[in-house]
This record gives structure tokens, C-alpha cells and sequence, in this order.
């Protein structure tokens, strides 16, 4: 993971929620420190990016992580963006 330190990452957690920042550390259990972190909540009627700031994500509430294309991101008119929202995962 030491490759995706300084990029932009959007992870989703366990509970459904959707967080894009930049990874500035992790830990050997993956717990995760965002700068510049918002959470991007979607939903059937709108779009909402909610402002994190410095983030700290617990590695076991992580279900997924990936490096953004930047410009492929900036490209996408969130706003107009609709979805179902993501339901959290059952163990």
C-alpha cells in the first residue's frame, strides 16, 4: 500500500460509506490517515460531498481501497450522479 501514499484514494467501508482523500499513512493493520477526506453520500434523488478533513480510518472497517484517476474524477458531474445507496456488509 506504501505506492498509494500522497494519491488520491476513495475507499468503501464495511457500512456502506464512500470516502475519497489522500492517503498520507497507514499501519500494519490498516488503519488509514486521509488529508483532505470527504465522504461522497449518493442517493436515489441527490448527490452530497461531505467534508472530512483529516481523516482517520480503522483498518478493519475497510472493505475496499483504490488509487483515483484524477482526471477521469474531476471529469464526472457528481452532482448529477444517482444511486442506490451502498448497504453494509453482513459477517
Amino acid at each position: 500500500m506504501d505506492d498509494l501514499r500522497n494519491k488520491k484514494v476513495l475507499l468503501v467501508t464495511t457500512d456502506g460509506r464512500v470516502v475519497v482523500g489522500i492517503l498520507k499513512g497507514f499501519d500494519a493493520q490498516t488503519n488509514l490517515i486521509l488529508s483532505k477526506a470527504s465522504e461522497r453520500a449518493f442517493s436515489t434523488d441527490s448527490f452530497r460531498e461531505i467534508p472530512q478533513g483529516l481523516h482517520v480510518v480503522r483498518g478493519d472497517t475497510i472493505a475496499i481501497i483504490g488509487e483515483i484517476d484524477e482526471e477521469k474524477d474531476d471529469a464526472i458531474d457528481w452532482p448529477s450522479v444517482r444511486a442506490d445507496p451502498i448497504p453494509a456488509i453482513r459477517i
